[in-house]
């Protein structure tokens, strides 16, 4: 059982430069393509491409995502590229919940949505800011409703963002973003 672990390793290991490797052979095939015209197939590549990178992205980030809080369960995380219409990017998810509570939480790259969050908020009663790590995130919660969020940004490129319903107040929200490890965040998009 021991040696199939360890060629089970080996073999994982030696996936990830051919597939790096895959991805420049398409951009290079593309580059050619796109010199004879052939614009469909050139399109074709770059997509192919963009697609490797998203996955081997998708699956880094997710590992990274929050764990659960002591006494909840948590989905997989889940990922997919937000091109089109959707302005690109990439998106992390993951649910959590217990009994009634839910918390959901997303990592989203180079989205408009990024930059919506860098907006400046109006002053309500219902945000505040709160510290997670040396980063500062808004925090918005309603008491009526025991729902809330709390989000921030990373390096303009990255919104963290946990969403929680049906909760007993905003301490799970809070908790849950420091599950976020913002350092290996930083070095898989390249922030460092």
């Amino acid at each position: 059982m021991r040696i199939i672990k360890v060629s089970l390793a080996v073999c994982l290991l030696s996936i990830q430069p051919v597939a790096a490797a895959d991805v420049g052979a398409r951009i290079d095939a593309a580059k050619l393509l796109y010199q004879k015209g052939d614009l469909a197939k050139t399109a074709h590549e770059l997509e192919a491409a963009l697609n490797d990178i998203q996955d081997r992205l998708g699956r880094a980030l997710s590992a990274l995502m929050p764990v659960p809080l002591a006494g909840w369960q948590a989905d997989e995380a889940e990922y997919e590229g937000l091109g089109g219409s959707s302005g690109g990017g990439l998106s992390v998810t993951r649910a959590y919940s217990k009994d009634t509570a839910t918390l959901n939480a997303s990592i989203i790259l180079d989205n408009p949505a990024v930059d919506a969050a860098l907006e400046p908020q109006p002053p309500q009663q219902s945000i505040k800011s709160v510290k997670i790590g040396t980063e500062t995130a808004i925090l918005r919660w309603d008491n009526a409703a025991r729902s809330g969020d709390i989000s921030w940004v990373l390096g303009k490129r990255v919104l963290l963002q946990i969403e929680g319903d049906d909760l007993a107040n905003s301490d799970a929200l809070v908790e849950a973003a420091k599950g976020f490890d913002q350092a290996a965040i930083r070095k898989v998009i390249g922030l460092n």
